[in-house]
C-alpha cells in the first residue's frame, strides 16, 4: 500500500507551507486510503484552497513594497505590512459582503464616514464610490499604517480625510486598550480594562465630529468599533433620528458584561428605521438582534430607510 502519511505531509508542506492540523491531515488521510481521493484530486483540493491562494499572493507580496489591490472595478495600493490580511482581501475572503454593502449604499452625491478605518481596507475602497470620505481610527499603531496606506494612492488623497480621534459619548479623552500588547490589529478598544499599555485618546462625540467637520451630506455610516458601538450609537440617537443615515454596524456583544441589556440599547435605536438587513442584506426582524445565538457572536447588520429589491 502506498504511502499516504509521507505523500500527505509532503503536501502540506509544498502547498500550504506549514506542518498538517490534526483534523485535516486524518480527513485526508482517510480519503486517500479508502479510495476517496487519488493524488491528482488531493493536489487540485490544496491548490483551489483559500489558505493556498492567500499564501501564495502572501509570499508574493512580502517581496513588494506597493501592494496593488483590485476588488471589483477599483483598485488601490498598501503597503507591505499586514501582507496575510491584504491577501485575504485581495482573494475574497475577508468580508466580502461588506463590499456589497458598500456597492448597495454608497453614492458619487453623498459622504460617508468611516468610524474604524484600521489600515484602510474600506475606506479605500469607499472613497472610490462615495463624494468623500471621512476615516476615524483611534489606535495610533492602525492610524500610522492607515495614513501610510492613504498616501499610496495620490488619486484617492484628495477624497479622504482621516481623525485619530476616538468617537465616544462624550467629549474630552478617553482610555484605549490595545487586545495583544503592541496595538495595530483593528481589536483595540475602550471598552477593555485600562493597563500599562493603554492609550489616552482625545475623543468626541459623532454629532460634534459631523458638526466640526461642516458635514451636510453625509448618508452612510459604518461603524466597527470592537464594543464602543453601544455607548456611541444611544448617545448619538438625537443625530440619528434627524438625519436616518444608513447604518453599517459591526456588533461584539460577546466583549460586554451584560450583552442583552446592551443589545437592547441598540434596539433602541435601529427601532427609529424602517428597515433592517443582516451582513448579505436579506430583510430581518428588528428583535431578532436579541436572539440568544447573536449575542454570544460578532454580526453586522446594516439599518437603514432603502428599501432593497431583490
Amino acid at each position: 500500500m502506498k504511502n499516504y502519511h509521507d505523500l500527505l505531509k509532503q503536501y502540506y508542506k509544498k502547498y500550504l507551507h506549514r506542518e498538517p492540523d490534526d483534523m485535516g491531515f486524518k480527513y485526508y488521510l482517510t480519503l486517500l486510503e479508502n479510495g476517496s481521493l487519488d493524488e491528482n484530486a488531493l493536489r487540485n483540493k490544496f491548490l483551489n484552497s483559500d489558505e493556498y491562494k492567500i499564501k501564495e499572493l502572501e509570499l508574493q507580496y512580502e517581496k513588494e513594497s506597493k501592494i496593488k489591490i483590485q476588488k471589483n472595478d477599483k483598485v488601490f495600493f498598501v503597503n507591505s505590512n499586514n501582507t496575510n490580511f491584504w491577501a485575504q482581501v485581495q482573494t475574497g475572503v475577508w468580508e466580502p459582503n461588506t463590499f456589497k454593502i458598500f456597492d448597495e449604499f454608497l453614492d458619487s452625491q453623498h459622504s460617508y464616514i468611516d468610524i474604524g478605518s484600521w489600515i484602510g481596507s474600506t475606506i479605500l475602497y469607499g472613497c472610490q464610490k462615495a463624494k468623500f470620505s471621512y476615516g476615524i481610527e483611534p489606535d495610533p499603531v492602525s492610524f500610522k499604517n492607515l495614513k501610510n496606506n492613504i498616501e499610496l494612492n495620490s488619486n484617492l488623497y484628495s477624497k479622504i480625510d482621516v481623525s485619530n480621534n476616538c468617537i465616544s459619548n462624550k467629549n474630552g479623552t478617553i482610555c484605549l486598550t490595545p487586545k495583544n500588547d503592541e496595538g495595530g490589529d483593528s481589536m483595540s478598544s475602550t471598552v477593555f480594562k485600562k493597563s500599562s499599555k493603554s492609550w489616552e485618546i482625545p475623543s468626541i462625540t459623532l454629532e460634534q465630529f459631523i458638526l466640526d467637520n461642516s458635514i451636510t451630506d453625509c448618508n452612510f455610516i459604518k461603524i466597527d468599533i470592537e464594543g464602543s458601538e453601544f455607548n456611541v450609537l444611544p448617545s448619538a440617537s438625537k443625530f440619528l433620528y434627524d438625519k436616518l443615515p444608513t447604518l453599517h454596524l459591526s456588533l461584539h456583544s460577546p466583549l460586554m458584561e451584560n450583552p442583552k441589556k446592551e443589545m437592547e440599547k441598540i434596539l433602541q435605536v435601529i427601532n427609529e428605521y424602517d428597515y433592517v438587513y443582516d451582513d448579505q442584506l436579506n430583510y430581518i426582524e428588528k428583535e431578532s438582534i436579541l436572539n440568544e445565538n447573536n449575542l454570544k457572536t460578532f454580526f453586522d447588520i446594516v439599518v437603514s430607510q432603502k428599501k432593497i429589491k431583490k
